[in-house]
């Protein structure tokens, strides 16, 4: 992959997803998944889990219950799962992303504005961030609680351009999953996909680039970093 930069001329801001991105919450996700299914003597599916991933609880939750002919509402399945989610980490912080804290900084230094804009909920991101003491860096969070329609509807996207106050096109997205990308790319915006061992690779089409992790150097000449 070639390192030349992905705009023509450098972004006015970055725009993070946040689960699989900034922090590593995947894997506990699908332990999440996994320890519901087997209370129901049914194991994971990992397409289900990939199509689930990048998107609203909601959504993701009904996409979950069909294909597991699951009786429960979505409601039920939600506060079950939270539980379970908060059970899996016992106690622990769920740990940021390898390479995060170099990256907000060199952003930082070269004044860009940066935003999150994630398919959880503005509860969850509190209490899952909080810990780090980062949520201050960021200009402002957008949520599932501020859209109609998730990713990879374009909508999160579109906000995040609109309260940035310049087009989708003068932003850079990160994201990781398939539905994050679909939602940046639909918006207008650039985006740079750093996948994760749980991401399908060959749904990535489209993506301005594609990048190991945050901690690599050609990131940070994609973003007009270096």
């Amino acid at each position: 992959m070639s390192a030349e930069p992905i705009v023509t001329r450098a972004p006015r801001s970055v725009v993070f997803d946040l689960d699989g991105l900034m922090i590593d919450t995947e894997p506990i996700f699908e332990e999440t998944a996994i320890r519901l299914l087997r209370r129901r003597g049914q194991s994971a599916a990992p397409e289900i889990l990939q199509a689930m991933m990048g998107t609203p609880a909601r959504q993701a939750l009904e996409i979950f219950r069909q294909h597991h002919r699951l009786h429960e509402s979505v409601e039920k399945l939600a506060a079950e799962c939270s539980q379970l989610f908060f059970e899996v980490l016992d106690g622990r912080n769920a740990p940021l992303m390898i390479g995060l804290g170099e990256l907000l900084e060199q952003i930082e230094a070269r004044g860009l504005t940066k935003a999150i804009a994630t398919s959880s909920s503005a509860r969850y991101v509190e209490r899952i961030l909080a810990p780090h003491h980062i949520l201050h860096r960021f200009a402002f969070v957008l949520t599932c609680d501020d859209v109609r329609l998730g990713k990879p509807s374009p909508e999160i996207y579109e906000k995040a351009a609109a309260r940035l106050g310049h087009p989708a096109a003068e932003m850079v997205v990160l994201e990781d999953s398939p539905n994050g990308l679909r939602a940046a790319k639909a918006a207008g915006a650039r985006c740079v996909v750093v996948p994760h061992a749980r991401v399908p690779l060959d749904n990535l089409g489209g993506a301005d680039a594609i990048v190991p992790g945050l901690n690599a150097p050609e990131l940070l000449d994609l973003l007009g970093l270096r």
